[in-house]
């Protein structure tokens, strides 16, 4: 569902006196870059106009093309029914009275499709007289039939992904979330440095690139590979859309906005599985969401860079054309006094910035010296693995749900949006540990209900229906907490090591996609047992999620000794650093809404998701 990239700004801090600019000195990075605040000139523009909502909904348009690629496999590589080729006896011009129950009753072992019963066929010539049930089973020496009555061709019919072959249907799966690990690293630094347009360009092209090739696959070596290669470039335009839309919009509507972003993932898998009721051969289909896809292509090249980033960099003249063209959707004027009064109050801002220990350089040690941080960091990394493990485990296994495929995975675009609707509206009411806490536990009580009500279903409509009714509660459940835990790990840490945190947290969920196929497969053996696990694994991150301190109604976190207070008091207090300095954490309360947002501006680490 997520994936993530941060930037640690208050690394570059201890670089300071090595820039020989005054200006370059502060605005080496976005959260450094104060002299001409952008804040300042937001409010006069609008913190929410015309120009806002046209560019986050066509940038969000992206995180749409995120939920074609991530989830294709529930299509492409669907698994049809299968057993051995059995020429004659399953020509129809031979035996025209013979229906597929009857094919398997003379030529399969006990329904292991594998196997066949080693007799000569060869003598089989429209009689039965032939049938040697009683012969030894032997494997299938003549390839396979597939049931193709839904999709023509999959990837697991073209290459034969099954029996001796089908440990290659999980590997190639999980190649897709390998390539998002590899995204993460490579990427992590590039929208900061190059801009966020450039990012966006460079990456979706050769996304779409990789796109086409991987239609074009002759093998299911060069498939899983060029799969690979969209998640790791796919990655560096969800980072610098994200981004982009967080940076333009006031504090007050981002976490609006962070959601109405992943409602586009949500939205592009629905409408995956309408492109694929209409192209039901994978390389048709593949072909059609890479058209779909050209787009973002389209919008970054017509798109201005971001503002913010801009001004952040230096480039003051083409920092102001795009903020006079915003103000302008906006209905608004800039005058020369605005645009002084913005540099004033970049400068006064940047001498108001506290002195914190973020002089310091920090690395991801720092998440396990002492005892308060490393016991949340093993909660935060648990957390993110079983979100992302259970997420993928219920979305890639949408097609093992009874009913129609493509109706499945619609309905369960509709529950992931209905549950971010209901963590918007009550996330800051009830606090984020207790709604994540809530929204795992449903999650996997959902699957183990699942799990009980299809062994005891048999033939009966009512309870198979009851029971797919469990899996998507299940995954209404799944995409709240997988939503919460960005806002609730960003606010769990402090901003000296939140991207540390943030970034650590993302290498797990990682893992939990890479893990998820493998789980999947265990149900060609037993049926019951991927939901099983995943629901376990939910129950259990939902229990250990109450001992998260909450941190709704909290400013940010500055330092490691305010985070060790909080862990132990579930306050956020103001702590005396060695320097003599002291950290007031008024100052970094924001008069917004949304706790998530308090100390944006203060806070020195911008991320990026992606479901």
């Amino acid at each position: 569902m997520f994936a993530l990239s941060t930037w640690n700004t208050a690394q570059t801090r201890s670089d300071f006196t090595s820039v020989s600019s005054l200006p370059q000195r502060y605005c080496y990075l976005i959260a450094n870059c104060r002299m001409i605040s952008f804040d300042f000139l937001l409010e006069k523009i609008g913190l929410l106009g015309f120009s806002q909502i046209l560019i986050c909904l066509l940038l969000s348009y992206d995180n749409a093309v995120g939920g074609y690629h991530s989830l294709l496999t529930v299509f492409i590589a669907y698994e049809p029914d299968y057993r051995c080729q059995v020429p004659p006896i399953d020509n129809a011009t031979v035996y025209p009275n013979l229906t597929e129950s009857d094919i398997l009753n003379y030529t399969t072992p006990n329904d292991e499709f594998c196997y066949k019963y080693g007799y000569d066929y060869s003598s089989c010539d429209g009689t039965l007289s032939c049938v040697n049930q009683s012969a030894n089973p032997i494997e299938c020496d003549q390839g396979y039939w597939y049931d193709r009555s839904l999709f023509t061709e999959t990837v697991i019919t073209e290459y034969n992904l099954v029996c001796d072959r089908s440990y290659l249907i999980p590997l190639s799966t999980s190649m897709y979330y390998v390539g998002m690990l590899f995204g993460s690293l490579l990427f992590g630094n590039v929208a900061d440095r190059f801009g966020r347009k450039p990012t966006l360009i460079v990456s979706i092209a050769l996304t779409i690139a990789c796109s086409f090739g991987c239609t074009f696959s002759v093998s299911v070596e060069m498939y899983s590979v060029f799969r690979a290669l969209v998640a790791c470039f796919h990655y560096g335009a969800t980072i610098a859309t994200f981004v982009y839309i967080m940076e333009i919009v006031g504090s007050k509507w981002r976490t609006l906005f962070g959601m109405i972003y992943q409602v586009f993932f949500s939205l592009g898998f629905m409408i995956l599985g309408g492109l694929a009721y209409n192209w039901r051969d994978w390389h048709r289909l593949l072909f059609v969401v890479s058209i779909f896809s050209i787009p973002v292509l389209i919008i970054a090249l017509i798109l201005p860079e971001s503002p913010r980033w801009l001004f952040a960099m230096e480039k003051d003249k083409e920092g102001r054309r795009v903020t006079e063209i915003m103000a302008k959707l906006n209905g608004v004027k800039l005058t020369d006094e605005d645009w002084d009064e913005a540099r004033k109050a970049g400068e006064e801002k940047l001498n108001q910035q506290p002195r914190t220990e973020s002089s310091a350089k920090y690395s991801i040690l720092d998440l396990f010296k002492k005892s308060g941080i490393r016991l949340t960091t093993f909660k935060v990394m648990f957390n993110w693995f079983v979100n992302s493990f259970v997420y993928y485990g219920i979305s890639l296994n949408a097609g093992s749900l009874a009913g129609d495929i493509f109706v499945n995975n619609t309905l369960n675009g509709v529950f992931e949006i209905a549950s971010y609707t209901v963590c918007i509206l009550v996330m800051d009411r009830i606090g984020r540990r207790i709604l994540l806490s809530v929204m795992l536990l449903v999650s996997g009580t959902g699957l183990i209900a699942s799990v009980i009500v299809n062994e005891y279903a048999g033939e009966n409509e009512s309870l198979i229906t009851l029971g797919v009714v469990f899996a998507f509660v299940a995954k209404f459940g799944i995409s709240g907490s997988f939503a919460i835990i960005y806002n609730f790990t960003s606010e769990l840490y402090p901003t000296v090591v939140r991207s540390n945190g943030m970034g650590n947290g993302s290498m797990a969920s990682r893992i939990g996609g890479i893990t998820a196929p493998y789980v999947i497969s265990l149900q060609n053996s037993i049926t019951w047992l991927p939901n099983v696990i995943f629901g376990v694994f939910g129950l259990a991150a939902g229990l250990l999620s109450l001992s998260f301190p909450d941190t709704t109604g909290q400013p940010m976190m500055e330092t490691l000794e305010q985070a060790e207070v909080f862990y132990k008091t579930g306050k956020v207090v103001d702590v005396n650093l060695a320097n003599g300095d002291t950290i007031n954490t008024k100052q970094l309360e924001l008069d917004s809404e949304g706790v998530d947002n308090k100390g944006f501006d203060n806070q020195e680490t911008v991320t990026s998701v992606q479901f």
